[in-house]
């Protein structure tokens, strides 16, 4: 079984995923607070990185579950 740092490594989607929510998605919550505004190009972005995120470890997840849902 490999440990969750090898995992993370091995998956460059979580990392770019993890940029982008760091990177946009704090600059869309400090512009909101700032100057309530919402910029849309720093908002999309934010939600891509989680949607990256979301994706892959909904795949890692249903690699370790194999189990059938109907029998």
């Amino acid at each position: 079984m490999e440990s969750k740092i090898s995992w993370c490594i091995k998956n460059p989607s979580f990392y770019l995923g993890a940029i982008l929510i760091l990177v946009f998605g704090i600059q869309c919550f400090m512009g909101y607070v700032r100057e309530h505004k919402i910029y849309v190009l720093e908002f999309i972005l934010s939600i891509a990185g989680v949607l990256l995120i979301i994706i892959t470890v909904m795949k890692k997840l249903a690699h370790h579950t194999k189990k059938p849902l109907i029998k």
